[in-house]
């Protein structure tokens, strides 16, 4: 696990936790995590209706069905990769957000630069458009499934030759290939800037927190001094 630490395939310390008695407040931020995160739990159901949905059939595109059913494949695979896009950011925007707001006593203030970065804000709205706009695909995609369906059910189509298979099915994994390079690029900016905004609000808070803490230090060390002069005020009015 060390040497899995060491390639820097994850890390094994965490943030500091400090029990602010304002972490059990609303916020304004909270409010629009609550209605974004709903956005995570449709896009992951529309991500498994989807799936489901991308059955290999009829490869004969010489036929209404097999036109069809490319149509409605290569619409399950836009559907597939919107949601799935909306899934990470929804879920990776809330955990980051959460992880700057728990960090400190700055931790709102850090939160809401992550949130606001125009960055963040792009790939939010983004996600948004894309679950809701594969709600309406994935209807016209589910209506050409079933007409391919019924169409087979009355002439079963042809088995595609071997190289017209393997072209079909190297190109579908070409796209699913660039689909997954585009996913690790949008990973790749929501890390960075989640990185950028800890990193800053750490330098700055360290200032901040050594300055509480030596005013801690000096109003507990002049109420011990305090507490001694009284205790030695009162064994001399006794004496």
């Amino acid at each position: 696990m060390s040497r899995l630490e060491g390639w820097g395939l994850f890390r094994s310390d965490s943030m500091d936790m400090s029990n602010d008695p304002r972490l059990f407040q609303g916020s304004i931020l909270d409010k629009r995590l609550a209605a974004f995160s709903g956005l995570g739990v449709v896009a992951s159901l529309m991500t498994g209706f989807c799936q489901w949905n991308m059955a290999i059939g009829n490869m004969d595109i010489f036929t209404l069905e097999g036109q069809l059913h490319g149509a409605q494949f290569l619409l399950s695979c836009f559907c597939l990769f919107a949601n799935i896009i909306a899934t990470y950011v929804s879920v990776a925007q809330v955990y980051h957000v959460y992880r700057l707001e728990t960090a400190g006593p700055t931790g709102f203030e850090m939160a809401t630069s992550y949130y606001l970065n125009q960055n963040i804000v792009a790939w939010r709205h983004l996600a948004i458009k894309c679950m809701l706009l594969s709600l309406p695909l994935f209807l016209i995609a589910t209506g050409m499934q079933m007409e391919v369906a019924m169409g087979a059910a009355a002439r079963p189509p042809r088995k595609p030759s071997l190289t017209v298979a393997r072209v079909c099915g190297c190109s579908i994994m070409v796209l699913f290939m660039i689909m997954g390079c585009i996913l690790w690029y949008i990973h790749s900016i929501h890390a960075w800037i989640f990185r950028d905004r800890y990193e800053v609000a750490m330098d700055n808070q360290s200032p901040y927190l050594s300055r509480v803490q030596s005013m801690m230090t000096q109003r507990r060390s002049s109420l011990i001094g305090a507490t001694e002069k009284e205790r030695r005020m009162s064994h001399a009015i006794d004496v």
